[in-house]
């Protein structure tokens, strides 16, 4: 989460709504972030559409993904999953570890210096959460 006090969709996670986007798991739609900079997210669902969205943690989610440990999605891409409440989750491995396919969230969410969120020691990875609102589709 970013370190930010507007928690203003698009800017800052507030630990609430991170707690209750991490606790409604069955409700995360899982898409492919294409491209990020500048404020804006590209994000394409599994159905092939594609759709902006803003947030001001551009430059935490590239240093995430810049690690190399955050899965690839089966359409290109990074993995990621829309969470309820304006919240983009992305999945990150411990360094020179596979992020596991069946990671649980538990609703005790334990959050690390760096913002993201520690599901399960056992797992050895992350949640890096960020507030996103959407712009568009693109066509």
């Amino acid at each position: 989460m970013s370190n930010e006090t507007n928690y203003q969709p698009g800017h800052s996670v507030h630990f609430i709504q991170a707690r209750k986007a991490l606790e409604e798991v069955d409700t995360w739609k899982p898409v492919s972030l294409s491209h990020a900079s500048g404020g804006v997210i590209e994000i394409v669902e599994s159905d092939g559409s594609k759709w902006l969205f803003h947030c001001r943690d551009t430059d935490r989610l590239l240093a995430v993904l810049a690690t190399e440990q955050v899965p690839k999605s089966r359409n290109g891409g990074h993995l990621a999953f829309l969470a309820p409440h304006n919240v983009l989750v992305v999945p990150c491995a411990e360094f020179k570890k596979a992020f596991p396919k069946s990671a649980r969230v538990y609703p005790s969410v334990v959050y690390l210096e760096n913002g993201a969120a520690l599901w399960s020691p056992a797992t050895e990875g992350t949640w890096n959460l960020f507030s996103v609102i959407w712009i568009g589709m693109i066509n």
